[in-house]
């Protein structure tokens, strides 16, 4: 980081992050509470694990990606992507999602420079109260897509589960975050942020290739799997600061990733089954 604020400014950077998982922890235990009262049903009778059914199908993953290739590598190293979808599958198991994914990292490649304007010659950045700032910077966004897939009924314990292949394509936005303690820094908060953050937005096309598991269960089921990105993005601020100038080019990158996911499927009831006292 910015070497006299290194060890701060890192501590600092956590604090924001595992605020920000603490929410998505929160969001992930209402979820699974609603799974164990779904619980009640046992899931697959034996009729169900004879045919593929229909259903819809709630997804919370996360995935760690690695930049391939394109400018992308230039700019951010590893990242990670943590959020849901909604789907259905059909009966004849293809498989349709609608959903979002929050983008955070690190791992900035050049950030030394992105403030260099504002260091004193002592290589630290000077607060509203005259003390050092504590700035973390790091990588920030969120992805918004649709995908189609197909489950295969193979090595499976029932009709429902299998190798899975899909592809997709989002919306996705992302830039560089600045982490200040007590948003002491004037140049890095308002409009002027603009200046330092490299808005990068545009579309991305995706694959995945891995497992589809539906257990005897409502809540022994998941996904897991690679995942290969290419994405054609550009700009959209007017000027960037640390560079002088417009970035005007049009921007790619090419990533790989590992995705493990659980689901939360509901099943309709099969109007041939009976229970006795």
């Amino acid at each position: 980081m910015l070497t006299a604020c290194s060890v701060q400014s890192a501590a600092y950077g956590q604090v924001v992050l595992l605020t920000a998982m603490r929410g998505w922890i929160a969001i992930l235990t209402i979820l699974l509470s609603v799974g164990f009262a779904q619980a009640q049903d046992s899931g697959f009778s034996a009729s169900r694990k004879d045919s593929a059914m229909g259903m819809p199908l709630l997804r919370i993953s996360y995935s760690v990606q690695v930049p391939m290739g394109g400018d992308l590598g230039d700019r951010f190293g590893v990242a990670h992507h943590i959020g849901g979808s909604f789907g259905f599958k059909t009966r004849s198991n293809w498989l349709f999602t609608l959903g979002g994914f929050y983008v955070f990292g690190d791992d900035v490649k050049g950030q030394d420079k992105l403030l260099d304007e504002l260091l004193t010659p002592d290589n630290i950045i000077i607060a509203e109260n005259g003390g050092p700032a504590l700035v973390n910077i790091g990588q920030a966004g969120y992805s918004i897509g649709l995908q189609v897939g197909k489950i295969i009924p193979f090595l499976r314990p029932n009709k429902n589960s299998g190798p899975l292949f899909s592809i997709g394509a989002a919306f996705m936005e992302h830039w560089v975050s600045y982490g200040v303690e007590g948003n002491a820094i004037p140049q890095l908060r308002g409009d002027y942020i603009k200046g330092y953050d490299r808005l990068t937005n545009g579309i991305v096309i995706d694959q995945f290739i891995g497992y589809h598991y539906q257990g005897d269960t409502r809540m022994l089921n998941f996904y897991a799997g690679f995942e290969f990105s290419q994405g054609f993005m550009g700009n959209r601020r007017n000027y960037d600061i640390p560079e002088q100038r417009k970035i005007d080019a049009k921007l790619t990158y090419f990533q790989f990733g590992f995705r493990v996911g659980w689901m939360l499927p509901f099943y309709k009831r099969d109007q041939n089954e009976y229970y006795y006292n």
